[in-house]
C-alpha cells in the first residue's frame, strides 16, 4: 500500500531554535519539533531546498511567529489574488490580544479593526475569539457583520483556504495558511508570548 511507501521515504526530523523562512518576508521560530517530513504528490523523497517536495507530519512541537510575520503571510499568500477581499492587513500584540487591522474591498474601502484571543479549538485550529471590531473607528457588532454580505459569505463557504467562520470567531486551519512546506498537526494550544503567537 501507500502508507508503506509512504513510510520508507519518511525522514525523521528533530529541529531546535530553528528560523525557518516560510518566505522572503516571514520567518517562523520553530523552538522544537519532533516529527517526519513526507514526500509530497509527485516527489520521490524530501529534498530541503525544495520546501514543494515535502510536507511535514508533527509529533510535536513549539512554532513562534511574530504578528508581523503573520500579517505579512496574510498578505502574500492567504489573502493575495488581485480580487482579494481584504488588503494591507497589519497585526500587533497589544495588551495580550492580537490586533488585526486591514482595509475592506466591498464597497469602496473601509479601514478596520479587530481584536482576538487566541486558543486552540477542538479539532485541533487557530481560534481568533473575536471581541473588539471596528470599521470606520465606529463600533460593529461582530466579524461577520463587519464583514458585509459577500466576505462573510466567502469565509462561512471556505473559499478562503484555511479561514472559516464559527458563530463570531475565526478559525485558521494552519496546514492550509501557511505556505509550503504544509505542516500536519493538531494545534493544542495557542498562546502570546511578547509580539509573537506561539503554537503547541
Amino acid at each position: 500500500g501507500s502508507r508503506q511507501s509512504e513510510g520508507n521515504a519518511a525522514v525523521q526530523t528533530q529541529m531546535q531554535n530553528v528560523r525557518y523562512h516560510f518566505t522572503d518576508s516571514a520567518t517562523v521560530i520553530i523552538k522544537t519539533l519532533s516529527g517526519e517530513l513526507l514526500p509530497t504528490e509527485g516527489s520521490e523523497f524530501p529534498v530541503f531546498d525544495n520546501k514543494d517536495s515535502f510536507r511535514l507530519r508533527i509529533g510535536y512541537a513549539e512554532i513562534g511567529i511574530a504578528a508581523a510575520d503573520l500579517a505579512s503571510i496574510f498578505n502574500s499568500y492567504v489573502f493575495a489574488r488581485s480580487n482579494s477581499p481584504l488588503k494591507g492587513v497589519s497585526m500587533s500584540i497589544e495588551n495580550g490580544q492580537l490586533k488585526i487591522k486591514g482595509k475592506l474591498h466591498d464597497v469602496g474601502t473601509i479601514p478596520f479593526e479587530t481584536e482576538s484571543t487566541l486558543g486552540p479549538t477542538d479539532d485541533g485550529k487557530i481560534l481568533l475569539r473575536t471581541g473588539k471590531v471596528k470599521a470606520l473607528h465606529v463600533p460593529v457588532k461582530g466579524v461577520m457583520n463587519l464583514f458585509g454580505v459577500e466576505i462573510a459569505d466567502l469565509i462561512k463557504n471556505g473559499k478562503i483556504p484555511g479561514v472559516e467562520s464559527r458563530g463570531d470567531d475565526l478559525v485558521l486551519d494552519p496546514s492550509l495558511v501557511f505556505p509550503a512546506p504544509h505542516m500536519e498537526g493538531r494545534v493544542t494550544a495557542a498562546r502570546i508570548e511578547g509580539n509573537a503567537i506561539v503554537l503547541t
